[in-house]
C-alpha cells in the first residue's frame, strides 16, 4: 500500500460513533499517512430523518448546498495531499459520487451499513414494496456503484449487500469492527457472589431483542441486570418485570463510563432478535464484551460462529427463544466457575478478529490490492 490516504465525506464524530475513528486507528497502525476533509455531518439528526420521508425532498435540497462547499474544499485537499486512496467513512452514501466525480485515484466507500437493509428489512419501518424502500435501495445501488470497493463489517453482510444491490460481489469487501479505546488488559474478573450480573447496553433496535432478553432475565432470580439505553417503553417495562434486579443506567453513556460497567460485570449481553439482520453482523457490543474480557451471552448466528465457538468466551441460544435465554442464565448463575473459565477466552478471541493492529493489516492490505488493479 502506498499512501497518503485522504479520509473525504461527511462523517459522524464523537461518542456513539466509533468506526471512523477506528478507521484512523487502523490506518496509523500501519504507519499509512492520512488526511481529512470533512464536512458537517448529520449525527443523531439522521434517525428522526429516517422516519419521516416527507422530509427528505427538502432536506436532499439543503444538502446539495454543503455538498457544494464540500467540493469546493475537497479540490484543494487532493490537490495538498495528492492522496493515492480516497476512502469516504460512514455514512457516505451522498458525498461518495461527489467524491467519484473529482478522484483520479481509486474510491472506498466504507458503507457499514445498508439504508435499506436498517430501515426495511431490519427495523421495518417501511414495506418492501413502498416509494420510500425502493428510494433507500435506489440510494444503496448509486452510492455502491460510485466506489471501486464497498467495505462492510462481516463477509456475511458484504454478500448480503452486494444481491441487494445487484452489483458485482467483487466489489465488496469487509474489515471487522474494531475499538482504539480498548483496555490494553482487561480488569480482573469480579469474584461471583450473590446475584450474576448481567449487563445489556444498546438503543433496543430491533436487532437487539432486548424484550427477549428481559422476558428471560425475570424468570431467573439469581439474576441482576444492569440495563443502559433501550427505548423508553423498553425501560419501563423492564421496571415492571424485573423490580430491584434491575439496575437502571442513563440511556446513553460514554466511553469510560461504559468500560466502568463492562468490568464490574460478570456476562455481557449481545443480541437476541430475529431478524435476517442478526444472522450477519457482530455488533459492536460484543466486541466490547470480548475487548474488556467478558463472556458473552448473544443469539447462535453464522457471523458469532465464524469469530468463537462456544468454548471461547461466548455462550449461544437461539434468537428470539427466551426459555432457552433464561435456561442458560439459571445455568451460569449456578456456575461460576465455568463463568471465569470463559472469560479468560474472551480477550482473546477480540485479539485474534477485532484488534485495531489486525483491522490495520487487513484494510492495507485491500488498498494495496486496489492500487495494483486500478487503471
Amino acid at each position: 500500500m502506498q499512501g497518503p490516504v485522504l479520509l473525504c465525506g461527511a462523517w459522524d464524530e464523537g461518542p456513539g460513533y466509533p468506526r471512523t475513528a477506528a478507521l484512523r486507528a487502523a490506518l496509523a497502525s500501519s504507519g499509512i499517512a492520512f488526511a481529512e476533509c470533512r464536512a458537517a455531518a448529520m449525527g443523531q439528526g439522521k434517525q428522526g430523518l429516517l422516519r419521516a420521508p416527507w422530509r427528505w425532498p427538502l432536506w436532499w435540497l439543503a444538502d446539495r448546498w454543503r455538498r457544494r462547499r464540500f467540493r469546493s474544499r475537497l479540490r484543494q485537499a487532493i490537490a495538498a495531499v495528492r492522496p493515492r486512496v480516497l476512502v469516504v467513512p460512514y455514512p457516505g452514501h451522498l458525498y461518495v459520487r461527489d467524491v467519484r466525480r473529482l478522484a483520479q485515484v481509486p474510491v472506498v466507500l466504507d458503507l457499514f451499513l445498508s439504508a435499506y437493509d436498517t430501515a426495511v428489512e431490519d427495523r421495518r419501518l417501511f414495506a418492501a414494496a413502498s416509494l420510500p424502500a425502493r428510494l433507500l435501495r435506489w440510494l444503496d445501488r448509486r452510492a455502491c456503484a460510485a466506489a471501486d470497493l464497498v467495505l462492510l463489517d462481516t463477509p456475511e453482510h458484504a454478500a448480503h449487500t452486494a444481491l441487494l444491490t445487484g452489483l458485482p460481489v467483487d466489489r465488496f469487501d469487509w474489515l471487522p469492527v474494531s475499538d482504539p479505546e480498548a483496555p490494553m488488559v482487561p480488569a480482573p474478573y469480579p469474584e461471583g457472589d450473590g446475584a450474576l450480573r448481567l449487563l445489556f447496553f444498546g438503543t433496543g433496535v430491533p436487532l437487539h431483542g432486548l424484550r427477549t432478553l428481559l422476558l428471560a432475565v425475570a424468570q431467573v432470580e439469581t439474576v441482576v441486570l444492569t440495563l443502559v439505553g433501550g427505548t423508553a417503553s423498553d425501560r419501563a417495562y423492564a421496571g415492571e418485570l424485573l423490580g430491584r434486579r434491575l439496575l437502571l443506567q442513563p440511556e446513553f453513556v460514554d466511553r469510560a463510563r461504559l468500560q466502568q460497567l463492562l468490568d464490574h460485570s460478570e456476562l455481557v449481553a449481545g443480541v437476541f432478535g430475529t431478524s435476517d439482520k442478526v444472522a450477519r453482523v457482530v455488533p459492536f457490543k460484543v466486541m466490547h464484551a470480548l475487548a474488556a474480557g467478558r463472556p458473552v451471552l448473544t443469539a447462535d448466528t453464522p457471523a458469532m460462529r465464524r469469530i468463537a465457538e462456544p468454548a471461547d468466551g461466548v455462550f449461544y441460544v437461539p434468537a428470539g427463544d427466551v426459555a432457552a435465554t433464561a435456561a442458560v442464565l439459571a445455568a451460569l448463575a449456578g456456575d461460576r466457575a465455568r463463568l471465569r473459565k470463559a472469560a479468560g477466552r474472551a480477550r482473546p478471541v477480540y485479539d485474534r478478529h477485532f484488534a485495531v493492529a489486525r483491522a490495520g493489516e487487513r484494510l492495507v492490505a485491500m488498498l494495496g490490492q486496489l492500487q495494483e488493479h486500478h487503471p
